[in-house]
């Protein structure tokens, strides 16, 4: 059987005018996200070459990209307007009712403001939002996608809260959420949690791609609506936000609640803030009824303690805390010398005992060293360089500092000390707790203590070579 001839007419390509009209299909293209840190391709792999994590990428559903799909204009375009145009919206600030909140937050909340509050499992976020709702004087819209009403209701009433001005509700379906917001107007709308809502196209709830359709459609409902939306979010064991980096990109402020080693306190913190300086903190302590503002934290000083205890400043954000820093060094009986901090920068620790070694002539690499920051703190910050330095010639000569005496400075590789960061607020501190000797760097500016410090005995110091002799002028040392 011979074949057939299929009579084709190219007319329409040069040849002639009946030319076919061939209706291609569009093709859609496949989209897949990983799961661990949101980066996007075209086809699957089994390592993302973004967070180098295997078996994390799967497909997208959420967006389907068309290609070849030509994107035209809904209309005529109108011109835009120049900023010197735009009217200033409203930025009246709204307290929380929690000053330390408020601290963090930059003064308060922001009409239209989107805020992340993210923290590991049990550290007490739940627990912050109806601590907000406590003394907050506005009404509350309280989406709970993890806890029931009623077990929301068992923790108000254990911690004495009237629940009159807060509304609560179960719903995790992003449009009610968005349409009640819309409707209601409250002047607070609070989800718990993020990684719950669902949408209707069908994503699971806490994937990539439903995470970043929440933020979208919450980001536009917030900012139309102008009412404050506050969501909570989980953390990863490796101490990340879950979810894809948009997330925490679309957001107007992110805070991270965290507590401390021995769960005393817990310290919310901001990393982005759109309406206010980032780096404040908070400190909260957890009591049955429920959180409060944390007492003053710095150690009371000791009248008389042992060798190797120095007294400094740390920040957290912009508040001080006094701080002991302790030393202790002990010669080394079996292999070489071991260096080990807690608390500290254990690196900072190698860098400041090879300095004191060098510009003293003291043998310490014939010494094991232990270094400390009491009460369970940790800082990682070089003011406290020159504090460490004196504990460890505390320790090591057996000549305890006065406990009235506040050290503060950074040393540098060449022994010379420079000022600590903002070392007025810490020399404040350290003056209202009763400390009488402070030493501080030669460079150090005076002229904001203008008003206190003739009360005290400040004596500065240019290189780590005259601490010895400052700190026990009289009394037989061996650095020199």
């Amino acid at each position: 059987m011979g074949a057939r001839r299929i009579k084709s007419d190219w007319s329409g390509i040069g040849f002639g005018t009946a030319a076919p009209y061939y209706n291609m299909a569009k093709k859609t293209q496949k989209s897949f996200i990983c799961n661990s840190c949101g980066a996007t391709y075209t086809r699957w792999q089994g390592k993302c070459t973004q967070c180098n994590e295997w078996n994390t990428i799967d497909e997208d559903h959420s967006a389907p990209v068309i290609s070849g799909k030509r994107v035209e204009a809904a209309g005529p375009l109108s011109d835009l307007p120049f900023l010197a145009e735009i009217d200033p919206e409203e930025t009246a600030r709204k307290s929380t009712g929690m000053p330390d909140l408020d601290l963090v937050l930059g003064g308060g909340l922001v009409p239209g403001q989107l805020i992340l509050l993210a923290g590991e499992p049990g550290v007490g976020k739940s627990t912050l939002i109806l601590e907000i709702a406590r003394k907050f004087t506005g009404r509350i819209y309280y989406f709970s996608g993890e806890e029931s009403p009623g077990q929301v209701r068992m923790r108000s009433d254990r911690m004495k809260i009237d629940g009159s001005r807060i509304k609560i509700s179960r719903e995790i379906e992003l449009d009610a959420i968005c349409s009640r917001m819309s409707r209601d107007k409250p002047d607070l709308l609070v989800v718990d949690s993020v990684q719950t809502i669902s949408s209707r196209e069908g994503n699971l709830p806490g994937s990539p791609g439903q995470l970043r359709d929440a933020a979208f459609a919450l980001l536009e409902a917030a900012k139309r609506s102008k009412v404050p939306v506050l969501l909570t979010g989980h953390i990863t064991k490796e101490g990340s936000i879950g979810g894809p980096r948009l997330l925490e990109h679309m957001m107007d402020t992110v805070l991270y609640f965290e507590s401390d080693r021995n769960n005393h306190y817990r310290i919310l913190k901001s990393t982005k803030n759109r309406f206010g300086p980032v780096g404040e903190a908070a400190i909260l302590e957890m009591k049955s009824d429920g959180m409060t503002p944390a007492e003053r934290l710095s150690m009371m000083r000791s009248e008389e303690p042992p060798s190797g205890c120095v007294h400094s400043v740390i920040l957290e954000g912009s508040r001080p805390i006094v701080v002991e820093v302790q030393a202790l060094v002990t010669r080394s009986a079996y292999g070489p010398a071991r260096r080990v901090a807690e608390g500290l920068d254990t690196g900072r620790l190698l860098l400041l005992a090879a300095v004191l070694e060098k510009h003293l002539k003291l043998r310490l690499s014939d010494y094991d060293i232990f270094a400390n920051i009491a009460g369970g703190f940790r800082a990682d910050e070089p003011g406290l360089d020159l504090a460490l330095c004196a504990a460890i010639l505390s320790s090591f000569n057996e000549l305890p500092v006065s406990g009235s005496t506040g050290i503060l400075g950074e040393v540098g590789l060449s022994g010379e000390i420079r000022p600590a960061s903002r070392e007025g607020i810490r020399l404040k501190e350290l003056a209202s707790l009763g400390f009488e000797n402070l030493y501080i760097s030669n460079g150090s500016s005076l002229a904001e203590m203008e008003g206190w410090k003739k009360k005290l005995y400040l004596r500065q110091l240019s290189g780590v070579q005259e601490l010895p002799g400052a700190l026990f002028a009289g009394r037989e040392t061996d650095g020199q």
